[in-house]
């Protein structure tokens, strides 16, 4: 992610934005790549961007995204919002973290992942996300902004692998 990135995600958070209107640009822009695709595009003119902007966004996102679009910035959107979230977190005290699985974890698992990560990193609350990935072929992973922990079978299996080659 890039520090424009950032310095967007921390903006629109300051902007004081309601986190539902975020979310929903967010869905839009990722069920709906066609858009981003229109606002990314050389071709279209900005007084058409804006126009599109003002008819889709709530008048709260409005100026935020056209500033985005000014700055040529539109492609970043996603780590835009990416970055608003961890920001977000940040600033209330949680932690935002994916955990990727291959079988769903029960209402248990998940509250013991979450004490387990508010332990470690200090936390009161957590905010995870769940993603689905049968490339894993077993077990899970959890990402915390930078951080990984990885306790999947291709994890291990590469361990495996770096520890044999090094012998």
């Amino acid at each position: 992610m890039t520090q424009a990135a950032n310095n967007y995600g921390q903006v629109l958070y300051e902007l004081k934005v309601p986190k539902e209107m975020v979310e929903e640009a967010e869905v839009l822009f990722r069920e709906v790549p066609q858009l981003k695709e229109a606002l990314v595009s050389p071709v279209v003119k900005k007084s058409e961007k804006n126009r599109v902007i003002d008819r889709v966004f709530p008048a709260e996102l409005r100026n935020f995204l056209k500033v985005l679009c000014g700055h040529q910035d539109m492609g970043e959107v996603e780590d835009v919002f990416e970055a608003y979230h961890a920001y977000a977190c940040e600033q209330e005290g949680s932690l935002r973290a994916t955990l990727y699985y291959v079988t769903e974890p029960d209402a248990e698992q998940l509250k013991k992942i979450k004490q387990m990560l508010m332990k470690k990193y200090q936390k009161q609350d957590v905010e995870l996300r769940l993603v689905k990935d049968s490339s894993l072929g077993g077990g899970f992973v959890i990402r915390t902004g930078d951080m990984e922990t990885d306790w999947s079978i291709k994890g291990r299996m590469k361990q495996l692998e770096h520890i044999l080659m090094r012998r």
